[in-house]
């Protein structure tokens, strides 16, 4: 799926898709609820996703610094 289709999908905008993915937004309680109703599982493992990317990221800026 592209993601101009993820956003129509979702009701969101294209930007805000695109930012999701690129790591320059993350997913808040109300984009993993339209990630749930989109590809479905559950909302708690959208939420869970970006849990691990922030700790993975913040990790690593700590490990350059």
């Amino acid at each position: 799926m592209s993601q101009r289709e993820l956003a129509r999908q979702m009701g969101r905008p294209y930007q805000t898709v695109n930012e999701i993915v690129n790591g320059k937004k993350a997913i808040t309680a109300e984009t993993a609820i339209d990630l749930e109703r989109v590809f479905g599982g559950n909302a708690k493992t959208w939420l869970n996703l970006q849990l691990v990317y922030d700790l993975t990221t913040a990790r690593q800026r700590r490990a350059a610094s």
